[in-house]
């Protein structure tokens, strides 16, 4: 599987690995590393040209704001829509308690026991 590699450590073998001609087989084995982490961290490099590309960003939350206008608009729609959904469940569930519970009387003037 391999062992648990810091980042200094990543750029100090992507150095290594570009320096050596993409030798990923040589790498894994001198740096104890599997081939593809060692491709896979080569290939970020190279495709961003920054080193920042190597750092780990799993578990890490994007700002809680959209990055555009149009975006935002969206989510806002997507929210409203669901609380409008939510109240007319409220409402169909509460319609549907009273016609179970009008059920149950016998003369329509009757009501007033259902009323609390």
């Amino acid at each position: 599987m391999g062992r648990k590699v810091s980042y200094d450590e990543k750029i100090e073998i992507v150095k290594w690995v570009l320096k050596h001609n993409h030798d990923y087989k040589q790498a894994a084995q001198k740096f104890d590393i599997t081939y593809s982490r060692a491709y896979a961290w080569t290939q970020k490099y190279e495709q961003a040209n920054d080193w920042t590309a190597l750092k780990d960003q799993r578990g890490k939350t994007r700002g809680r704001q959209p990055a555009d206008r149009e975006k935002q608009l969206l989510k806002e729609i997507r929210g409203l829509k669901a609380k409008l959904r939510e109240r007319e469940v409220q409402i169909a569930f509460s319609k549907k308690l009273i016609e179970i519970s009008n059920r149950e009387v016998k003369r329509p003037n009757d009501i007033k026991r259902f009323k609390k």
